[in-house]
């Protein structure tokens, strides 16, 4: 029953962002609200077990990223920096804003998330010097780029585009991370 109640949450998480209320919840998962607040005391602690799950998974995800043998080392690093909570992956950028304004005590688990898991991170890019595919870097300075990034794509979500998924946001911000803004001597971006 808890795991039905958390597939409800994330669908409403989904369809209303993270302002959807307890009631709604309850409708979605035909159950009454008295009976939600048996598996779930709050709307806090719900959505702190499901931002808790979904990291876990990213964990496991991060892990089988880094065992693929098939992947080369430029596309796991790749995947690593794009790692976002399959709960959250299709929300757009309004949902994680809402999230650091009304639940900081859930944000702070995404933040220390952030500034703790860098170890895959760290081994591919050692492997990935060695095999000459990546430069040598300082990788707290990438760290605090990716992170700083992250927050601003955030924070600034109502300038730019809020419709934008964090996924889309990712994938924009890694692109110019991995690849720079520097076209290649054929030219090849610069046609594009």
């Amino acid at each position: 029953m808890q795991e039905r109640i958390i597939q409800c949450a994330i669908q409403e998480i989904e369809a209303r962002g993270v302002r959807f209320t307890m009631s709604d919840l309850a409708r979605r998962a035909a159950m009454s609200t008295k009976t939600l607040y048996t598996y779930f005391p709050s709307k806090e602690a719900l959505i702190t077990n499901v931002i808790e799950d979904s990291l876990q998974d990213i964990r496991e995800r991060e892990d089988q990223i880094l065992h693929d043998r098939q992947m080369d080392l430029a596309e796991k690093m790749r995947q690593l920096l794009a790692l976002v909570p399959n709960s959250f992956a299709r929300t757009d950028l309004r949902v994680w804003f809402e999230l650091k304004r009304y639940y900081p005590e859930q944000w702070k688990l995404i933040e220390e998330f952030n500034r703790q898991e860098w170890e895959h991170v760290r081994i591919i890019l050692e492997q990935g010097v060695e095999q000459g595919i990546f430069r040598k870097i300082q990788l707290p300075v990438l760290i605090q780029m990716y992170t700083g990034g992250i927050e601003q794509l955030i924070d600034q979500q109502t300038a730019s585009n809020p419709q934008m998924t964090i996924s889309e946001a990712l994938d924009a911000m890694i692109d110019i991370l991995l690849g720079g803004v520097l076209a290649t001597k054929t030219g090849e971006e610069g046609k594009k």
